[in-house]
């Protein structure tokens, strides 16, 4: 089309033969744009709507949750909005921290095996990395809780973020928990220096106890 001419007749005609060898590929073209675009903020709408109705569930959720003392038929309809969440957006956070919910309900009805379910829900849900330490330090504080000791040790292994203090406060229970009291000691040492060059450091009158006690049982 970049072709000069020299009366109008030549330009129009030319124009004619272009649409001829082309206008039919060019209008799908625009068709197709016209579609994905217009598919594209549907999806938008429809993920917005979604993320909407999530945050009303949770809301509603907590809503029950901060009434305390929770009755029986509040920590049902509680866990009965988690279990929504969890199964009508199990890819949102919201749903995650359901599940998280959930697993504090159980611990607090010492059903351990429960809470173990719920945060290996989350481990397995293609959650964010802080989601996923937070669920790691949870389950392993379970495994310690139901005296598995090797796995709990085993589940607090990779990336910690900002929970470096607590996973070694933790490990110092467990090597505790086995009797091996030199590597409790140096766990509770390394989270005691750890909560000391953090940004805000942080005083834990019972992790210094802890390394307090085990100190003299070695010294003894």
């Amino acid at each position: 089309m970049s072709q000069e001419y020299s009366t109008d007749e030549e330009q129009v005609e030319a124009l004619k033969r272009w649409w001829r060898e082309n206008g039919k590929s060019t209008v799908i073209s625009i068709v197709i744009a016209i579609s994905g675009v217009l598919g594209w903020q549907g999806w938008q709408k429809q993920q917005q709507a979604e993320v909407e109705a999530a945050s009303a569930v949770y809301q509603n959720m907590l809503t029950v949750v901060e009434s305390q003392p929770m009755t029986d038929e509040q920590r049902a309809t509680a866990n009965h909005l988690a279990e929504t969440l969890k199964k009508d957006f199990p890819s949102s956070t919201y749903a995650r921290f359901a599940a998280f919910y959930k697993a504090k309900f159980a611990v607090e009805g010492k059903d351990l095996d429960a809470a173990e379910t719920e945060l290996r829900w989350v481990l397995a849900s293609n959650a964010s990395a802080e989601i996923n330490v937070q669920a790691k330090l949870r389950l392993a504080r379970i495994q310690y809780a139901k005296q598995e000791l090797d796995a709990a040790l085993t589940t607090l292994q990779g990336d910690t973020l900002g929970y470096a203090v607590a996973f070694e406060e933790l490990r110092g229970d467990i090597y505790n928990a086995k009797g091996d009291v030199s590597q409790a000691r140096l766990a509770y040492q390394k989270a005691i220096e750890l909560s000391q060059q953090a940004e805000n450091p942080i005083t834990n009158p019972l992790l210094k106890l802890k390394a307090e006690q085990l100190a003299g049982s070695e010294g003894a």
